[in-house]
């Protein structure tokens, strides 16, 4: 059974019942208060499953929804399969009121769990892409240039803008020799290597180089900026205050936190779960979880 905090004077100023009555009720249900006034010709007891299903916020008064003690109270006795059902009726304020409680670093690794197309939007909504580039390491610009959705021609085209003196610093990385050479002549020498020898030398690019590369690319094409990996993407949320980041997440729609709040422990999702609205709450209560309303005392047969 789960036990909440009723507001039984609200069975007695709506069902007729008599609030003397109530101490003879003290160890029945609901369920089985509403049958014995009905048998006792209590008519507006008797009509009183008619009215929890076809007035869900009659439920959402007698059981206190609106006290998200109540809320959680029966959320933590669902599994984590009728949570995440739960969660696809939260809107995007309420996920981010229910993550709040969740620390900084605990927030960036969920949102690892996003979708790709999901995580670009969170984080160009927060910085541009140049700016990105700027905040991420190394080693995330070259997993990035390793994406087998960069083509080699796409990759030459974007080169054309970068810097003559990023190409010249390429070369001489690659090459180990630090003769000058005009970009033409250099874009030339690098059409006519192998796919293995273009990718080594487009790797020796210096990290300045690196950027103007990638940053054409994307600018060419603006949904590879997916290619980056949900590490680099979350990089340079690690440093950021935890109010920032929950900012950052309200460009998201309500079903794209999913991913981040099904991989939470079940006790942190009835949590999260709690923030949703009452009236919805015991909307979907009455039209999906008859077993839990029964658990709570009324049995909607």
């Amino acid at each position: 059974m789960i036990t909440l905090d009723l507001d039984l004077s609200y069975l007695c100023a709506n069902y007729n019942i008599a609030a003397s009555s109530l101490s003879l009720y003290k160890n029945k249900s609901i369920t089985q208060i509403m049958q014995t006034e009905a048998e006792q010709g209590n008519q507006k007891a008797a009509q009183f499953l008619l009215e929890i299903l076809s007035e869900p916020d009659e439920l959402a008064k007698l059981f206190q929804l609106f006290n998200p003690k109540n809320r959680f109270l029966i959320l933590i006795n669902m599994n984590e399969e009728d949570l995440m059902k739960v969660m696809e009726y939260l809107q995007t304020d309420e996920f981010i009121l229910g993550l709040s409680i969740l620390n900084q670093k605990a927030i960036v690794d969920l949102m690892m769990f996003l979708k790709p197309e999901s995580l670009a939007t969170v984080v160009l909504e927060k910085m541009d892409c140049d700016k990105f580039l700027k905040e991420i390491p190394e080693k995330y610009l070259d997993e990035f240039l390793e994406s087998d959705k960069l083509d080699r021609d796409l990759i030459m085209k974007a080169m054309e803008d970068v810097d003559e003196e990023q190409l010249q610093k390429m070369m001489e990385n690659w090459t180990g020799q630090s003769n000058y050479e005009e970009s033409d002549s250099i874009m030339e020498k690098l059409s006519s290597l192998s796919d293995d020898d273009f990718m080594r030398a487009v790797h020796n690019f210096e990290p300045k180089g690196k950027r103007q590369l990638i940053s054409n690319i994307i600018k060419e094409k603006p949904e590879l900026f997916e290619e980056f990996s949900a590490e680099a993407m979350v990089h340079p949320f690690t440093t950021m205050k935890k109010e920032d980041i929950l900012k950052s997440l309200k460009v998201l729609e309500p079903e794209e936190f999913l991913p981040m709040i099904n991989e939470l422990p079940q006790e942190i999702m009835a949590l999260v779960a709690t923030q949703i609205n009452p009236r919805i709450f015991s909307q979907v209560l009455v039209r999906d979880f008859a077993s839990v309303i029964a658990q709570c005392g009324i049995n909607l047969g």
